[in-house]
């Protein structure tokens, strides 16, 4: 085996790794009422989004080996589907995968956000693998879509814009969606890459649609989003 495929293997064995750490440790915690689904859910997501970054350590030479940065997506991918269709919360059992990713222990909510997360992680991960597209995607789904909820609903509930959805939240999303695009570009593909101002416009335009998409859609909304507005900046 060459060096490349032996460190593209070692970092996507790691990462999977700890996704699964993550989660059971979540797990722990929600059991024991340390911490509501509702955090669970949000840890959840922006961890999976930060481990992206890992990306940067797959040898490029490796040209197979280096898509196998999508492997934690991908088999997260599959389990989502099977917890969907299997788990039954007619027994009373609590579950750990629906416990972490859900907010009402439905198992039908692992179909919109979390997998629709994965789906566009895994693309980001092939089809866009280490380029502009792929960072700001990554960076704002991750840290602007999960700390604009967060934020949103601790701060917002009496500045409400669109449905459940607030002004705090909407400039959260902005803000943190400008600072991670910049650091998940200069860290992913160089800082050369940086255009603050398209980054700048970009976000404030995807945390409009963010603000007027459906909670269980707004992981697909918001990459489609940036696609389309993108494609029509560069």
């Amino acid at each position: 085996m060459t060096f490349p495929f032996v460190q593209n293997i070692f970092v996507s064995v790691t990462v999977t790794s700890i996704t699964f750490a993550v989660v059971s440790l979540l797990n722990y915690l929600n059991k024991k009422q340390a911490i509501t689904s509702e955090v669970s859910r949000k840890v959840v997501h922006i961890g999976a989004g930060t481990l992206f970054l890992a990306v940067r350590f797959y040898d490029d030479h490796g040209t197979i080996s280096k898509y196998f940065n999508v492997f934690p997506y991908t088999l997260w991918f599959f389990i989502l589907l099977w917890k969907s269709q299997y788990h039954s919360i007619g027994q009373n059992r609590y579950d750990l995968v629906v416990g972490t990713m859900t907010r009402s222990n439905r198992q039908s909510e692992l179909l919109y956000g979390p997998l629709f997360f994965n789906i566009v992680a895994i693309l980001c991960g092939t089809v866009f693998y280490k380029t502009v597209l792929a960072s700001l995607t990554i960076a704002m789904l991750t840290w602007g879509d999960g700390l604009a909820a967060v934020i949103g609903v601790q701060f917002g509930s009496q500045r409400q814009i669109y449905r459940s959805k607030t002004f705090d939240g909407l400039m959260t999303f902005f803000l943190a969606s400008v600072i991670a695009s910049i650091v998940y570009t200069a860290f992913i593909v160089d800082l050369q890459s940086i255009h603050l101002i398209k980054i700048i416009v970009i976000s404030f335009l995807t945390a409009i649609v963010e603000t007027l998409s459906p909670s269980d859609y707004d992981n697909l909304t918001i990459p489609l989003s940036i696609f389309l507005i993108y494609s029509f900046f560069y």
